[in-house]
């Protein structure tokens, strides 16, 4: 694995960002006009992290130590000072010590790679195919709780991109996801997604078949 280290401002977040997703942000703080200015001066990239104590608006907040690199990719300016802001996760990084709190935070953070050099290989172990199988029948089953449908819809191949984009779509709370994030690899990931998987859908299917039997008997 190759490290690097960068200073990185923050943006404390009620929510995880992992590698190849968007976020849409709606900026209206100062520090964070003042955080996307200097952004823009740079490379146009930040550090979004989940907030582990302390509030979202306001004062600082206490972040978990692992985060996502975030690239900004559209900035609209609209009435009354705000930003809508879209920016796309990047890579993981540690944050190794803030170097600042105020008036945003900023800290020097390590970047990270994925442990396994060879993942593809090692993901091979326990079937890529039968993964992306059970995700599709997990988006299957979420949809039919309200009522929808599901189109079938790209879900890439490769064992790290295939492990975000299940972590950022599964239903979990927010520590449930940041330990995702925090994963040590993409096939420690995908291994623990796949029991998530197994287990969410079995459970999705009891509560649509019990509703549908309620429904049956009451006609």
């Amino acid at each position: 694995m190759t490290s690097h280290y960068r200073r990185l401002p923050l943006f404390p977040l009620n929510q995880v960002l992992f590698p190849n997703t968007s976020i849409p942000l709606q900026i209206f703080e100062d520090r964070y006009k003042l955080l996307l200015h200097d952004c823009l001066d740079d490379d146009s990239r930040f550090g979004v992290v989940l907030i582990k104590r302390g509030p979202e608006v306001g004062e600082p907040a206490e972040p978990y130590p692992v985060g996502t690199v975030a690239h900004i990719v559209q900035v609209n300016e609209i009435d009354g000072g705000r930003y809508f802001v879209s920016a796309t996760g990047i890579r993981r990084f540690r944050i190794d010590h803030i170097t600042q709190t105020r008036p945003y935070m900023a800290a020097e953070v390590e970047l990270l790679d994925e442990e396994d050099a060879d993942a593809s290989e090692q993901a091979s172990e326990f079937d890529v195919d039968a993964i992306r199988q059970s995700f599709s029948e997990y988006a299957r089953v979420i949809s039919g709780i309200v009522g929808g449908w599901t189109r079938s819809t790209h879900v890439p191949s490769e064992p790290s991109a295939l492990s975000y984009h299940i972590a950022d779509k599964l239903d979990l709370d927010l520590p449930e996801k940041q330990s995702l994030l925090e994963a040590f690899s993409a096939t420690n990931r995908l291994e623990i997604e796949l029991d998530i998987l197994n287990r969410d859908t079995a459970v999705i299917r009891r509560r649509l078949r019990n509703e549908f039997l309620g429904r049956v008997g009451r006609q």
